[in-house]
Formats: structure tokens, sequence, C-alpha cells
């Protein structure tokens, strides 16, 4: 698939179909993705796939469980009726695998989704790579059919490859660039990161504006009672979180936001820094973003969804400010 003619459709009005891969119980920044992709006339959400993560006492098995039943939260506090099906993820990583693919129902979800699909299916990556390299290597003729937004890696200046996304699995990332399938690389530093937004903010869009900005203001509220609690902050305007993986839903909603640039894909290589080769295939690197621009897009997209669903709290309500 000619990397142009994506870039191109990226920046057309086309409403673009679109698959969610997230690891929505990781941190805070998936379940905005989520809101926004439902709010967003330029994507049509077509289903939702969780993702593996690891923290210390998670492991892969169960962070997928609580991404799968976190995005099913998210989806309660939008509607009962909402039909956007969701699948459950690997429950490993193919780093620890033996390079092997890791079938599951969100690998099969992205192969059948992308084979019955006449047009171009984009595969939002807002955690890490597992189960779209999966479906890479179990159906190679995928690559034909998806284009992949991935937020992973670092920007090409920056000396390593420690970002979290492709640490979780490695092998995953390495798979996912090699494959020739049209990617979309949005590095973590230093470009996404530029989506930090301070609690006053949070709480002037989101709080008291029914179930979905509710459950999207006391998310905040909870990190930032729990990093009050460990002294790293005295006050809420001191407090703020990025919100990274709203850049993927961005860039289809509001291509302008960001500088793209067509490069030669670079390898994620095993002494985890970047290596480069000019007679690789060509991919679609996020050179920049402007966080001004997704957050007056984001913010209102978010705002106009019309829930009827259930807010379910995940703490207490002494937490409250």
């Amino acid at each position: 698939m000619d990397i142009r003619k994506i870039l191109d459709d990226i920046k057309s009005d086309r409403v673009k179909k679109v698959i969610i891969d997230t690891d929505t119980a990781n941190e805070v920044d998936d379940q905005f993705a989520i809101a926004y992709a439902l709010g967003c006339d330029k994507v049509e959400l077509l289903s939702i796939n969780a993702v593996p993560f690891t923290h210390e006492g998670i492991d892969h098995k169960t962070g997928v469980e609580m991404s799968y039943n976190e995005i099913k939260r998210v989806l309660a506090a939008y509607s009962p009726d909402c039909k956007v099906p969701v699948y459950m993820g690997a429950s490993g990583a193919i780093e620890l695998s033996g390079g092997k693919p890791i079938d599951c129902p969100a690998v099969r979800n992205i192969i059948d989704t992308a084979m019955a699909s006449d047009e171009t299916i984009y595969v939002l990556g807002i955690g890490a790579a597992t189960n779209i390299a999966s479906a890479l290597m179990l159906e190679p003729a995928i690559k034909e059919k998806i284009c992949v937004i991935w937020l992973g890696g670092t920007s090409l200046d920056v000396g390593h490859l420690g970002e979290y996304n492709l640490v979780q699995d490695y092998t995953a990332g390495q798979v996912l660039i090699d494959s020739g399938a049209p990617l979309v690389l949005c590095p973590a530093w230093n470009v996404t990161c530029v989506l930090y937004a301070r609690f006053e903010e949070f709480t002037r869009e989101l709080k008291d504006k029914g179930p979905m900005c509710t459950l999207l203001w006391q998310l905040i509220n909870e990190y930032y009672h729990g990093a009050k609690k460990l002294g790293a902050v005295n006050r809420p305007e001191d407090y703020g979180r990025t919100i990274w993986d709203i850049a993927a839903v961005a860039l289809l909603s509001k291509p302008e936001c960001g500088t793209f640039k067509i490069i030669p894909a670079p390898i994620f290589s095993e002494e985890r820094i970047y290596h480069f080769d000019d007679s690789r295939h060509d991919m679609i690197y996020l050179e920049a973003l402007d966080r001004d621009t997704v957050y007056a897009d984001a913010w209102p997209c978010i705002q106009s969804l019309e829930c009827d669903g259930e807010y379910i709290p995940r703490f207490t309500e002494e937490t409250e400010e």
C-alpha cells in the first residue's frame, strides 16, 4: 500500500473506520482516547481490543483482563445499549513466547475486520503492539488492508528506546516496524508528551458534565489524590497529567495538529536504540504535535457525547475535591 496515499487519506475529510487497541487500565489516557473516538464525527469506531500490560504485582494475563473490564466500564458510562464490541487481547508477550504470535479474540478481530473491509482500517495502537504484531504474523495479507497509528518509541533524536509501550513487548514492536504494514509512528518523547494538562483544565472541561465526563474527571482526581498522599503535590493547581493517547484519534479527527514526515522505517535494534538504513520501506513519522489544536478538538468531542449510561466510580467519595 502506497504510504503517500495513506498520508493523503489521513489528511482527507473521509470518515475513517477504526479499531482501538488499548491497555485501558494501565493509566488514565486510554479512557480519554475512547471517549474522544466515540464523540468524533471523523471516526467510525468499529471495535475495541484489550491490550496486556504489566506493573509490579500485575502480570500480562491480569493486565489484559483489567483492560478489558475498564473498556467495559467506559462504555457503560456512555450507554447501556452501546454496540461497540470489545475483544480480549493476548495474555502474554511475543517477547516471552519465543517470538511466536499469540492468538486471541483481539487478534482475530483485527484480521477478520481487515480482510472483510473494502477500505483501509485504521488500527489505533495505544498500548503494547502485541495484538497488532500477532495479527500481522498470522495473516500477513492484512498489510494491504490496514494502517497502524501506534504510540510507541521515542523521537529519533533520543538516545534510547526505553518507552513504556515498546518495552512492554519489544519483540512485538520490532515485528510491527519491520512488517512493511503502513505505519504512523507517534513517539512519546519528545512528541506526544506535549499533551499535558493541569488539574484546573480537567475540572473546568469535565466536572458535572455527564457520566462520561464525570468518569474522566474522577480518574484525574483519583491520580491527583494518589500523588498528594505520596507528597508529590500539595494543591490541585500544582498537578497535571499527560493524556498521550488522544494523539492517535486527533491525527484522524484534526490532522493539521500533526507535522508528518515520510522516512525509511528505522530499526528497533537489539541494543534498544535506533539504527537507520535508507533502503528500508517507508513509514510516516509524527515529527511534532500541536497541543492546543488537539485539545481544542478533543474537549468538544468528549463533551458532545449524549450519555445515558451508568457512571461506576473506582474510588470512594472522601477523596473528591
